[in-house]
């Protein structure tokens, strides 16, 4: 009887725990996520002094804490920190004293990993600030050397005076700002990531770096050029006058060392040079009077943009005795008159169409309501350029006159002096701190 049992058992094993064992699977786990983390909050809010306070990072979904370390950078470095995690919420808990009135720069990069794997959605750049929040800006346009690159985005770092990254951001457009600077040099930099690399390649796209001050709000125009190998040559001379040469370089050079003239003949009797004034590819020199004579000029160290030197060039000339007998006149000048300026010690822009000496220009700024002459101060002079700034402050709202009146070094005189009516108006940010 127990044996029958026994069968029976066993066939009733057989007949169903079998068949399952021959359809049994693997678990596959449920659909795979691809949806990238973000960042849906930030607190305090940005631009928020943060001297006693700690950053709260909320993403959308969990992230994988130990890329945390390499995707998060902070800038000027907050070296006393700790990393605190609940659920999806990061809070970076600040633990020393950070510098007086200075913007932190808090980089989220994506580096940063969700849980399962994928990259946060986008690079994002937050300001702090532990005090008084700096708003100095850099702006300006984009320039090309291929046109063709000008629909293309740029990549834009932009760094301190010893190339530590304070921030990155791809830009788009013609023009660009960057906005909510220290009051410190910078270097920016730029380029066209052509084959996606993420890396510029030197032969191949286009480049940009200079150095230059954050200071209120600061113009300055980026031109994305390609490097060469092709040294700067002296290409053509212009007698204008008995006093006056106009040079031609084979490209725009960035600058030169020394410049000499004399006769070619076997005297070599030197010409004093006055003054000149370097713009892109042509050079203006102010010389005493010339004669009827063959004379040679050499420049050293010429040097182009893209950092390719000459160490030595020269070209021979026919002086004349013709004298100049017209005027300088104004080629362009900024700000335009009846417009308004955004700063209080504004800079005047002047382009003579000749190079002016300091002692051979008047000028004054005067306040339009009241008659009150300002100190100026001549920034660039004894060349076409002239810049000139007001040595003090001058009132928020109120109208000023600048007026220029010029002659040149053979006494000929402006036929009128120029005036620019300007306003400033400078409007204060007020920042709400919660």
């Amino acid at each position: 009887m127990r044996t029958n049992i026994k069968i029976l058992l066993y066939t009733i094993i057989i007949i169903f725990v079998l068949p399952s064992c021959g359809h049994k699977k693997n678990p596959t786990g449920g659909k795979k996520d691809t949806v990238n983390p973000e960042i849906i909050s930030v607190l305090p809010d940005e631009y928020s002094n943060i001297s006693r306070s700690n950053i709260e990072i909320i993403f959308t979904k969990p992230i994988e804490r130990n890329t945390i370390l390499s995707g998060i950078y902070i800038y000027p470095p907050i070296l006393k920190k700790k990393y605190i995690w609940d659920g999806n919420i990061l809070t970076i808990k600040i633990l020393e004293e950070l510098e007086k009135n200075t913007n932190y720069y808090f980089n989220f990069s994506n580096k940063i990993k969700g849980e399962h794997g994928n990259f946060l959605n986008k690079n994002s750049t937050y300001i702090f600030s532990s005090g008084k929040l700096n708003s100095n800006r850099i702006s300006g346009n984009f320039l090309y050397e291929d046109i063709a690159d000008n629909n293309k985005p740029i990549e834009m770092t932009i760094l301190t005076e010893d190339s530590t990254e304070v921030f990155s951001l791809i830009a788009f457009g013609k023009t660009y700002i960057l906005e909510d600077l220290n009051n410190v040099e910078h270097i920016i930099r730029a380029y066209i990531d052509k084959n996606t690399n993420k890396k510029y390649d030197y032969k191949s796209e286009p480049y940009f770096q200079k150095s230059i001050i954050a200071d209120n709000s600061t113009i300055m125009d980026i031109y994305l050029a390609y490097a060469d190998t092709i040294k700067p040559q002296l290409k053509s001379i212009n007698v204008i006058c008995n006093n006056s040469i106009n040079i031609t370089f084979s490209e725009p050079v960035h600058s030169y060392s020394q410049i000499s003239i004399s006769t070619a003949d076997s005297l070599e009797t030197n010409v004093d040079i006055i003054a000149s004034y370097l713009n892109e590819d042509e050079l203006t020199i102010l010389t005493t009077h010339l004669d009827t004579l063959k004379y040679k000029i050499k420049i050293n160290e010429i040097l182009d943009s893209k950092d390719n030197l000459t160490s030595k060039d020269s070209l021979l000339f026919d002086g004349t005795t013709l004298q100049d007998t017209i005027p300088p006149e104004v080629i362009i000048s900024n700000p335009r008159t009846g417009s308004s300026v955004n700063s209080y010690q504004p800079r005047i822009s002047v382009l003579f169409s000749e190079i002016i000496l300091e002692n051979d220009i008047e000028t004054e700024l005067n306040e339009v309501e009241t008659g009150k002459l300002e100190d100026i101060v001549v920034l660039n002079k004894n060349s076409n350029h002239y810049i000139f700034n007001s040595q003090n402050k001058l009132n928020n709202y109120s109208s000023y006159k600048f007026t220029v009146l010029a002659k040149d070094n053979s006494g000929n005189i402006m036929t009128k002096p120029l005036e620019i009516i300007f306003l400033p108006i400078v409007r204060k940010v007020v920042k709400i701190e919660k």
